[in-house]
């Protein structure tokens, strides 16, 4: 391992977007790179296993630990109160590049005033976009009072002509977007030169699953809402009560944000906090979802149709998305026991559905991966 390039990466406690960060970074640290991690402390495990040295923010506070049973609104206002436009990421990412003089900086695409820093300091930037590219495109602008001050806080930094979120995507060297092209409505030419779109990719999990199918004769349906808090645990009663009503076999995976002991269970559904989805899309012929990035990655690269109930964030975007293209269909996630069940029913019995998705899989076989975003940030290092 000749190289031993310096790599700092910044990114936060935001959930789905660690996991394709830490396998970007596990995959620098596995080429002999030193990956230095700003992030907070709830996340610094994950990045521990990937080979990294984890540094913690100083002056932030660490939203997983303020944010539960926030409504949506709530939880995104927060996110841009104390993630989005939060200065202090600037102040530490500064003091970290003053000391670690890395060759490259990458900064998670949430974190405005972080990535204003790596415009400033003329170090070769990536932005690690774990959204479709198109939300970021369509971002926050100089109309938005809040972006309006960062780009006044750019032009004192003499870093001008930030004019929009699309504006500071144009400007780094490089950006790595964790979604399929074919599911990206931004992407290729229109997408400009520096971006890189590489589908899902995941660090080691790390744990077995231990799961068995218990009845491979039936259909199998797999229920799985976010990690974290979204209140969504009366929707997953009402999913497992509708998929106890109909002749499939179920599994339902909480995560670690809700005990899967709590929930009520008929004989064919079962209920655990975790298992690989890994182990489970190979043989699923349905995947209830809260149409989180990650999750949709994953059912598109098994060819698996979709019923998206969205909670938040970017998930009304990603369920729109996945309706858009035939691959499944979205719901309201107040939906009742009857019209879930006879939802998931229907999507069973869509051979549209399952064809598009099939469809969608094949088209996989040559997509951009991991690999290529790594040649590219070479370049960029080498001709900066």
């Amino acid at each position: 391992m000749e190289r031993r390039r310096r790599v700092l990466m910044a990114t936060w406690d935001g959930d789905g977007n660690n996991s394709p960060i830490a396998a970007l970074a596990g995959a620098l640290a596995a080429l002999g790179d030193e990956v230095v991690v700003l992030g907070h402390g709830t996340t610094r495990a994950r990045f521990d296993r990937a080979g990294c040295t984890f540094v913690e923010w100083a002056s932030t506070s660490q939203p997983g630990n303020t944010r539960e049973f926030m409504s949506p609104a709530e939880d995104m206002a927060y996110v841009m109160e104390h993630v989005v436009y939060c200065t202090s990421y600037q102040v530490d990412l500064r003091a970290a590049i003053e000391d670690l003089a890395p060759d490259v900086v990458m900064v998670d695409v949430s974190l405005n005033y972080a990535l204003l820093e790596g415009l400033r300091s003329e170090t070769p930037l990536w932005v690690l976009c774990h959204v479709a590219y198109a939300l970021v495109a369509n971002g926050d602008d100089v109309a938005n009072p809040r972006f309006a001050e960062l780009s006044r806080a750019a032009a004192r930094d003499a870093v001008p002509g930030i004019s929009s979120q699309r504006a500071m995507m144009d400007m780094a060297d490089g950006v790595v977007v964790f979604s399929y092209e074919g599911f990206d409505p931004l992407h290729g030419g229109d997408a400009g030169p520096n971006v890189v779109h590489v589908g899902p990719v995941r660090a080691p999990i790390g744990s077995s699953s231990r799961w068995e199918r218990r009845s491979p004769d039936k259909k199998l349906v797999l229920v799985s809402l976010s990690t974290s808090d979204m209140n969504q645990s009366a929707l997953l009663q009402r999913l497992c009560d509708a998929c106890g009503q109909l002749d499939v076999e179920a599994l339902v995976t909480t995560g670690p944000s809700l005990d899967s002991g709590t929930l009520t269970t008929a004989a064919n559904v079962t209920a655990v906090d975790f298992v690989d989805h890994a182990d489970v899309l190979p043989h699923a012929d349905l995947v209830v979802t809260h149409a989180g990035l990650g999750t949709v990655m994953a059912a598109l690269a098994h060819g698996v149709p979709m019923l998206c109930t969205p909670l938040g964030r970017d998930q009304g975007f990603n369920a729109a998305r996945v309706a858009e293209l035939g691959l499944g269909m979205t719901l309201d996630p107040a939906a009742s026991t009857d019209e879930l069940r006879e939802a998931i029913g229907n999507m069973l019995e869509n051979r549209e559905a399952k064809r598009q998705a099939a469809e969608f899989r094949e088209s996989l076989s040559t997509h951009p991966g991991i690999d290529d975003a790594l040649r590219a940030i070479d370049r960029s290092i080498t001709t900066k």
